[in-house]
């Protein structure tokens, strides 16, 4: 599958990244042998991805680390859940118009969300 994120060389969606973990993806990254206080932090009640000298943990400034086995939400990008948390495009996304969007990728999208937040509630 072509990335053209990796063709633009470009790296806007690492960078000072809130991404939001489900149980699974941190699952999935402890799999790999990181301990889950390397690469979670916890805000509010929410799990995400920690940064590291401005991007994420992962993100060596040149490529991702974990690509094959990276969170969800960053599978689904540029397709990001708003502070409402509904599912739209990230207009900071500056290639955004190089994705394909389909009502799946939207309906994933959107059962992220509902994954994400059903966690946190289990969590309080």
């Amino acid at each position: 599958m072509k990335n053209c994120c990796m063709d633009y060389g470009c790296i806007q969606c690492c960078l000072e990244t809130e991404m939001l973990l489900s149980n699974e993806d941190i699952e999935r990254i402890r799999s790999l042998g990181f301990a889950q206080k390397f690469f979670v932090t916890k805000r509010d009640g929410w799990l995400q991805l920690k940064n590291y000298d401005g991007r994420c943990v992962f993100h060596n400034g040149i490529e991702c680390s974990i690509y094959e086995n990276r969170p969800e939400g960053c599978r689904l990008y540029p397709i990001i859940y708003n502070e409402d948390m509904k599912a739209t495009f990230d207009k900071d996304c500056p290639h955004s118009d190089k994705f394909e969007s389909s009502k799946a990728k939207i309906q994933k999208a959107s059962d992220l969300v509902s994954k994400l937040r059903y966690e946190r509630k289990q969590r309080k």
